[in-house]
């Protein structure tokens, strides 16, 4: 019984870390700037450095809204596993970027 105990503990483990990048956001920086971006999760409001052509997973569990500080410009509503990319002075959803060239 032991033995089954930890085998679901483990099955159980495994899932979890699996679906923990699956509860953020990546925002990609393809601008020559280092940026620093905000996910907006309500209470809290963590903010992350971007080096230039760099991405970053930013948690987002129940959707947020995030933020460029330099760019001085309304946020982006995200859901969990939304792609964005920082580019030409705007931050977008990856497929609006790519649909707009």
């Amino acid at each position: 019984m032991k033995r089954y105990g930890a085998t679901v503990a483990l099955a159980v483990g495994a899932t979890l870390l699996a679906a923990g990048p699956a509860l953020a956001v990546t925002v990609a920086n393809e601008t020559d700037k280092a940026l620093e971006v905000t996910a907006d999760l309500g209470a809290q409001e963590p903010k992350t450095k971007i080096e230039p052509g760099k991405s970053a997973k930013l948690d987002c569990p129940e959707g947020c809204e995030i933020r460029v500080e330099a760019l001085n410009s309304y946020g982006v509503a995200a859901k969990t596993g939304a792609k964005l990319v920082i580019k030409d002075g705007m931050l977008k959803h990856a497929d609006a970027a790519k649909a707009s060239k």
